[in-house]
């Protein structure tokens, strides 16, 4: 009779971890690619607002200096600078955000992989346990065989009715 392998079942739990870390792994690099680009897109547009904003400080500069500006276009060059700077300083907190949703996303990736190399691990030391176990289950096999032969050749050589 073939015996099964006791810890089959173990086997089996491990594997579906695996498999189960093997999509956690996917989702946390898919979400950290996500949070990259994010960080990103936050940086062009916040590099993007300053340099409009600065051009349009040097289009007003060289206006005032032309002498083309009346006190009322300083009065709303004022606000205009503040306004560029609140949103300046919206598009920085965003930015810094995003970078940090990205290093988050990127440490949730790094504990996914390590807990994706732990289950690999504990499913390859009962993979080799199985292999071992079969092993020596053959080993087993073979030694019965040989146990058997050994008897049929002693029962043919010593056995009733021969002399020793």
């Amino acid at each position: 009779m073939k015996r099964r392998y006791p810890l089959e079942a173990l086997k089996t739990v491990r594997r579906n971890a695996v498999d189960g870390h093997v999509r956690a792994v996917a989702e946390r690099a898919a979400a950290t690619a996500q949070a990259r680009s994010e960080e990103e897109r936050a940086r062009h547009r916040r590099a993007g607002e300053e340099a409009a904003a600065q051009g349009q400080r040097r289009a007003e500069q060289a206006r005032v200096e032309e002498g083309g500006a009346r006190v009322a276009d300083l009065e709303a060059l004022a606000g205009y600078e503040r306004a560029a700077e609140q949103r300046l300083e919206q598009l920085r907190r965003l930015e810094l955000e995003r970078a940090e949703a990205a290093r988050a996303a990127t440490s949730e990736e790094h504990r996914a992989r390590e807990a994706l190399a732990r289950a690999e691990a504990e499913a390859k030391a009962v993979e080799r346990h199985r292999e071992g176990w079969h092993a020596e289950r053959e080993r087993e096999a073979e030694a019965e065989v040989e146990d058997a032969v050994a008897d049929g050749w002693a029962a043919r050589h010593f056995g009733p009715g021969r002399k020793a």
